[in-house]
C-alpha cells in the first residue's frame, strides 16, 4: 500500500488530513493533478513571504486540495464544479498575492489564461468537461460552494481560514465538529448559530493575521525585492505564472542587487518595522486592499442579520485596510 498523504495524483484517492476526507479520484482529476500547472502549486507558499517568519509553511496545493476535498464531498457528482475547485487557484504568481501589486501582474486572467491553456483543455475535453463552465464556477459567475458574489462565505475562504487557524493553534472548533454543524443547500454552505459564531471568530482572527506588522512586513520587503529585479529586467512578470518561489528565490540570491538584503530578509525578519504613520526617512509603502469578510449563513440567513454585533465586526474589520510603512530598524 502506498502512502496515503501522497498528493500527486499518483493514487485513486486524495485523503485530506485537515478536513479527514478521502476522496475517490476521476481520470480526469488525477490527469489535473499530474498536469504541470497544478503541480506548480505546490511550490508557491500560500500565506507568501510569511514562510519567513511565522508558522504559515503550507503550500497553494494544500488550500486547493482542501477546497476540492469540500466541494467533491458536498457535490460529488458535479464533475464540473469538482474540476473547477482543483483549478481555481492554477493562475497565482509565486508567494500567492505577495507581488500582485507589481506592474502587470493579475492572477485572475492568469487564471484564466491557464485554464484555457492546451494542456488543460486537452484533460478537460477527454472528459467532456467544458472549460467556459469551468471558469463560470471559478470567477463565480455560476454560484456554487466554490465561489459566490453576495458576501457568504463559500468553500474557498472557509477551507482558508480554517488552514490558517490550524496551523496558527487558535482553531476554536475542530473540522469533525464543523462538518457536525455544517450542511450544504443550493449551492451554500449553513452552519449552526453557535458554529457560525465560531467561524466569524475565524475571520476575525484570519483579518488581524493578514494586518498584522509580521505578515505585512516581509511581504512589503520581498515584492520591494521582486521590483527590483523587474526594474532590472532580470525577470519578467510575464513568466511570473509559469515559475515556482524557488525560481525567485534563486534569482534574488544570485543577483547583487538584492542578495544581501534577501539574506537579511531571511535572518534578520525581526528587524524589519511597520507602521501606519508615515516615517521622516523613506520607506517602503504597503496597501492592505483586501481582507476575506465573507460571512457564514446561518438557517439560510447571514449571520450579520442576528445581531448587530456582528455588522460591527465587518466595520472594525474595514479599519485595517489602507495603507502602511515598511523599514528596516
Amino acid at each position: 500500500m502506498d502512502f496515503r498523504l501522497r498528493l500527486d495524483g499518483a493514487l485513486n484517492e486524495i485523503y485530506e488530513p485537515l478536513w479527514k476526507l478521502r476522496i475517490p479520484l476521476s481520470d480526469a482529476e488525477k490527469a489535473l493533478l499530474r498536469s504541470k500547472k497544478v503541480r506548480r502549486l505546490h511550490f508557491i507558499r500560500h500565506g507568501g513571504a510569511s514562510f519567513i517568519n511565522t508558522h504559515h509553511t503550507y503550500s497553494r496545493l494544500q488550500h486547493t486540495l482542501g477546497v476540492f476535498a469540500l466541494t467533491a464531498h458536498f457535490e460529488p457528482d458535479n464533475r464540473t464544479l469538482r474540476a473547477a475547485a482543483l483549478l481555481h487557484d492554477i493562475g497565482h504568481a509565486p508567494f500567492s498575492h505577495t507581488l500582485e501589486s507589481l506592474p502587470e501582474v493579475d492572477h485572475h486572467e492568469w487564471t484564466r489564461e491557464a485554464l484555457f491553456s492546451e494542456e488543460i483543455v486537452d484533460i478537460l475535453s477527454h472528459s467532456d468537461i467544458c472549460a467556459t463552465d469551468v471558469m463560470d464556477y471559478i470567477d463565480g459567475s455560476k454560484r456554487s460552494i466554490l465561489r459566490n458574489k453576495d458576501g457568504v462565505l463559500h468553500a474557498d475562504h472557509l477551507d482558508s481560514l480554517v488552514r490558517s487557524a490550524f496551523i496558527g493553534g487558535y482553531l476554536t472548533i475542530t473540522t469533525d465538529e464543523l462538518f457536525e454543524a455544517m450542511s450544504y443547500s443550493n449551492g451554500s454552505l449553513q452552519f449552526t448559530l453557535e458554529a457560525g459564531k465560531r467561524v466569524t471568530g475565524l475571520i476575525w482572527e484570519e483579518a488581524h493575521m493578514q494586518a498584522s506588522l509580521a505578515n505585512i512586513g516581509v511581504n512589503a520587503i520581498m515584492r520591494k525585492l521582486a521590483g527590483r529585479l523587474v526594474h532590472k529586467n532580470e525577470l519578467e512578470t510575464a513568466k511570473l505564472p509559469l515559475m515556482t518561489d524557488t525560481h525567485i528565490e534563486q534569482l534574488l540570491l544570485n543577483n547583487p542587487d538584492t542578495q544581501v538584503e534577501y539574506e537579511k530578509l531571511l535572518m534578520e525578519s525581526w528587524r524589519i518595522r511597520v507602521s501606519r504613520n508615515k516615517p521622516a526617512f523613506p520607506a517602503e509603502t504597503a496597501v492592505l486592499n483586501k481582507l476575506y469578510l465573507a460571512m457564514p449563513l446561518v438557517q439560510g440567513v447571514m449571520i450579520t442579520e442576528y445581531s448587530p454585533d456582528y455588522l460591527a465586526t465587518i466595520d472594525q474589520l474595514k479599519q485595517l485596510l489602507g495603507t502602511y510603512y515598511v523599514w528596516w530598524e
